[in-house]
């Protein structure tokens, strides 16, 4: 759960060196502009909006179950749930099918949630929805580069009643005090053998080159390209089979950066050159496939509950090829918040998911510098361990060999076996010598 704890500082209280900027510089004039800070950089300023966070509902390793068809549900007991109103619609939601019971661990799995926890002192809690209870499943190489569906077979019946599961529980946790208890009537139960489950857990689990992921991650190029006027392409691929290996974080590999002038960079706070006044200054975010097919696709489920400008819900969406095509739709807003996008599946939707940096809170881009070189932030408070790939030095002390090749190791073997039966030669020829008389 990397960059859960940055996340969450941010949300809670981010603040910006110096003053909020437009995202693209010739909007320095538009009201609506979406806005972004140059350091410690962050791309857009979305994750401001959020709001106060009350709770969270993680969820962790449910595609390998301890027990056949049942969920644990750790609880943080909060303060601000003291009366588990999220475990109580959790275990609610058992049928004759699921069962969804209390966790006897007595302590929360390691996730985002404890970040959360740690974060606000306990203040803020909320449960873990897992397939275990005290102790993590069998055969499941808990996030390690022993996940494989070669390795472990993955029950996807059980992801899809875990999403069923979770969005019923948000939906009744929404609807707080009330809530009638009809949350499995709005929300119908995900069948594993859904068209878009099934291509998306092939793409995940087997054949990272799918159609499906193409699909949508040229589309969000496509729309990038529009808002930017660059083509960076799709990103690095998630491979045959997929490969979850972050690398080296730099622009290439998902780092936010902004060009001032001209030239890159992964955080700006020169004074030398001030961003906007070349009219082509902006910030520029390039995410891998995996992560723009992710994006569209949360776009595309989570856009199309919206309202017309009648509050009436639409008959029908738009049809789109381009997001040109979305510019006279009258369900979604003005804002960039929530302005018409295109999606992977040709229809116009209201931009609703968002990126943002998952990255340790002790680090931070290195000011005025390329992207991929980082500096430990004067905040840090040691919490947590951080774990580098670091860019070694040219004066780090090496020493450069010319390669003798092979004909090195036949010089070697000859001149070993030479000055051995040299030795056994001289000690032959003095015994013979001593008993001859002659030594």
């Amino acid at each position: 759960y990397l960059g859960s704890r940055s996340f969450l500082r941010d949300v809670g209280g981010f603040q910006c060196d110096g003053s909020l900027v437009p995202t693209r510089a010739k909007d320095k004039d538009n009201a609506n502009a979406k806005m972004a800070c140059l350091s410690p950089l962050r791309h857009d300023m979305d994750f401001a909006n959020l709001g106060d966070i009350t709770n969270m509902i993680a969820v962790d390793q449910v595609g390998v179950l301890s027990t056949e068809n049942t969920f644990y549900v750790h609880d943080s007991s909060s303060t601000y749930y003291s009366d588990g109103v999220l475990s109580n619609i959790l275990t609610g939601l058992s049928s004759d099918d699921w069962s969804i019971t209390a966790a006897s661990a007595g302590a929360i799995p390691p996730s985002p949630l404890s970040s959360l926890i740690q974060l606000t002192g306990g203040t803020v809690g909320g449960v873990v929805l897992a397939g275990y209870d005290q102790t993590y499943a069998d055969g499941s190489f808990y996030m390690s580069h022993m996940d494989s569906t070669k390795r472990s077979s993955i029950q996807l019946k059980s992801i899809a009643q875990a999403a069923t599961i979770v969005a019923r529980t948000a939906l009744a946790a929404a609807y707080g005090d009330n809530y009638n208890g009809d949350a499995a009537d709005i929300i119908a139960e995900l069948d594993k053998d859904d068209e878009t489950f099934t291509d998306l857990t092939r793409c995940l689990f087997s054949y990272g080159s799918c159609d499906l992921l193409a699909k949508y991650a040229n589309m969000e190029r496509a729309n990038r390209k529009a808002i930017t006027d660059s083509d960076y392409g799709i990103g690095a691929s998630l491979g045959n089979p997929p490969n979850y290996y972050v690398s080296v974080y730099d622009w290439r590999n998902g780092q936010a950066f902004v060009t001032v002038d001209g030239v890159a960079y992964g955080s700006y706070s020169s004074d030398e050159k001030e961003y906007g006044d070349n009219a082509n200054d902006q910030f520029f975010l390039v995410p891998n496939v995996l992560e723009n097919s992710i994006y569209g696709l949360l776009n595309d489920y989570l856009g199309r509950g919206s309202v017309d400008s009648n509050g009436d819900v639409p008959a029908s969406l738009k049809s789109c090829s381009s997001t040109k095509d979305c510019g006279s739709v009258d369900y979604c807003q003005s804002t960039s918040s929530d302005q018409a996008i295109c999606t992977g599946s040709k229809v116009c939707v209201c931009s609703r998911a968002h990126f943002h940096l998952a990255l340790d809170e002790a680090i931070i881009p290195a000011p005025n510098n390329r992207t991929g070189a980082f500096v430990i932030s004067d905040d840090d408070k040691g919490i947590s361990p951080m774990y580098t790939e670091p860019y070694w030095g040219a004066d780090i002390g090496v020493h450069m060999y010319r390669d003798s090749g092979d004909a090195g190791d036949w010089t070697i073997l000859i001149g070993s076996a030479v000055a051995i039966g040299s030795v056994v030669a001289t000690m032959f020829l003095t015994k013979r010598l001593k008993k001859e008389s002659l030594y």
